[in-house]
């Protein structure tokens, strides 16, 4: 079995630098053999793939409605593979990725912000807003996230009118914080992704702009609190 890691990088929101501290990080940091690849608009290295612009004349930037769509396209798997794992280019690994690729995979896995009270997520839900998922680590097999792609292909223009974000469309389409583990998407367990901006689980453990290095992977743009600041914080955490 051929394990996957992989990113998304287009326009200049980060830099190239990013892209390599990713590739790496995982190389420090994953005991198990791996192919890297970059989706991007701009491939530069033997390791980039074209990332397509199919859906790019459906997306209205001054609305700014679902946003990240492009993270859609790596669902199409035009890339070798069998376990594909995703992740966002500003965040800090602490372990081994291995566990990752080792996890029971009867659903793919995404990240669940336990950091989210749910009661609030359950109050915004019709208002798209406050979504407990967050795209920046994904881990699927081959195949299980193909059906999300055909989604989006199949109802493009309702899809992108409506929703702000691609977590959004996840929360609303693929997942049920009613009933979450009857959903298509599965959380991450807690405690072992958390938010630098936003904390680790609610109530118990909601220190901010902390690290958590006993636990796998540190996220840092998930929250408005990051925009502006060129992303300091995390090179010099690099």
């Amino acid at each position: 079995m051929q394990n996957t890691i992989l990113c998304v990088k287009w326009g200049d929101k980060y830099g190239r630098e990013y892209v390599e501290k990713l590739k790496e990080q995982c190389k420090i940091y994953c005991s198990v053999p791996f192919n890297f690849y970059c989706l991007t608009d701009n491939p530069k290295n033997d390791w980039d793939i074209l990332l397509p612009s199919t859906l790019d004349k459906h997306y209205d930037k001054n609305k700014g409605f679902f946003w990240a769509y492009r993270k859609i396209h790596m669902f199409r798997e035009f890339f070798p593979g069998d376990k594909f794992l995703f992740l966002d280019l500003d965040v800090i690994i602490h372990q081994d990725l291995k566990y990752f690729f080792e996890l029971p995979m009867d659903k793919p896995w995404i990240v669940r912000g336990w950091w989210n009270d749910i009661l609030t997520v359950k109050r915004n839900y019709s208002k798209y807003k406050s979504t407990p998922l967050n795209s920046s680590v994904i881990r699927w097999d081959k195949r299980q996230m193909l059906p999300v792609f055909k989604h989006v292909m199949n109802h493009t223009d309702l899809i992108f009118f409506t929703y702000p974000s691609l977590d959004n469309y996840l929360n609303h389409h693929w997942y049920d914080p009613w009933a979450e583990d009857d959903a298509f998407l599965k959380g991450f367990p807690k405690g072992d992704i958390y938010s630098f901006y936003k904390g680790n689980i609610y109530p118990d453990d909601m220190v901010l702009n902390s690290l958590r290095e006993d636990l796998k992977i540190c996220l840092f743009n998930n929250s408005a609190q990051s925009e502006g600041k060129n992303y300091d914080e995390v090179k010099k955490l690099w």
